[in-house]
């Protein structure tokens, strides 16, 4: 008897470790684009805190945009005080839309 491992021993286990391998790789891709994907949302959440802020002291009616990294935010203050704020990414994907309300000048 011989020691060692047959050819089609070894042919599987290259197999195995392949599906494997390719398994931990898409893993890393798709963690990466989750990654990828939160930062921004994360810029155009301060991105709109700092608006939001900065529209509460007081603005008259009208609309304004600001780029961040990755994309915009555009907002719309109507003549009630209402502002609804929508932020999207480079390829113009909504990534936040939401409301509040503001005092006017």
């Amino acid at each position: 008897m011989r020691a060692g491992f047959t050819l089609v021993e070894v042919v599987v286990a290259l197999l195995v470790m392949e599906i494997a391998t390719l398994g931990v790789l898409g893993s890393l891709v798709l963690a990466s684009e989750t990654m990828r994907s939160a930062e921004t949302l994360e810029r155009a959440t301060a991105r709109v805190e700092g608006v939001l802020d900065s529209l509460r002291s007081g603005v008259a009616p009208g609309t304004g945009t600001q780029v961040f990294a990755g994309g915009e935010v555009r907002w719309v203050v109507d003549d009630r005080g209402n502002v609804v704020f929508t932020a999207s990414d480079a390829r113009g994907r909504v990534l936040l839309d939401l409301q509040s309300r503001v005092p006017l000048r």
